[in-house]
């Protein structure tokens, strides 16, 4: 773990920290949780893929919150990665988003004050590391039917997200734009 803490008990780690990976992936004391659901490759030594990261560990132990800043992949069809061809997509964006958070039953602090600090702490975090935040607002998605909750996104709304849209069983919303700086 890497010793900077921000209020709210959230502590800068990374998608490498074995802690973090034990929350993520269900591992040893959490192996009765399983794996995170969005979890594409549970034991590999990563979880956020490729992009910039934030990756807090809440110091509980208990929770874990990541927000990475990566390409949207290309349209089908396009570029030449993999051994396709054809034109490269000329209209790559770029998403900006929580794309994990996971609180385990037995964390003493409710879900969407976790939302809401981490929410602070990402933006102090980011731009600690990376001396700017990116254009794009910070958004998150949730499967909704992947989720035990019967309301999708609570505790995020709770936090003061707003929903944006619903496509293809995920719940989209954009976190509140804070003037920290």
């Amino acid at each position: 773990m890497i010793d900077t803490e921000f209020n709210g008990g959230w502590v800068l780690s990374s998608s490498s920290d074995p802690f973090a990976l034990a929350i993520v992936d269900g591992l040893a004391e959490f192996s009765a949780y399983g794996p995170h659901y969005s979890r594409r490759s549970p034991g590999s030594r990563t979880f956020t893929g490729c992009g910039q990261e934030i990756v807090l560990l809440h110091e509980s132990l208990l929770a874990v919150w990541a927000v990475v800043y990566q390409k949207t992949p290309a349209k089908r069809g396009t570029g030449s990665s993999r051994g396709k061809t054809g034109n490269t997509d000329q209209n790559t964006q770029w998403l900006w988003r929580n794309m994990l958070f996971r609180r385990l039953p037995k964390c003493p602090v409710i879900a969407s004050e976790l939302v809401k600090t981490a929410t602070n702490a990402t933006y102090k975090a980011w731009k600690l590391k990376y001396k700017t935040l990116p254009p794009e607002r910070l958004r998150t998605e949730i499967e909704i039917a992947k989720v035990r909750s019967k309301n999708p996104g609570y505790c995020y709304r709770v936090a003061g997200y707003t929903v944006d849209r619903i496509v293809r069983g995920k719940l989209y919303l954009f976190a509140p734009q804070l003037n920290l700086f």
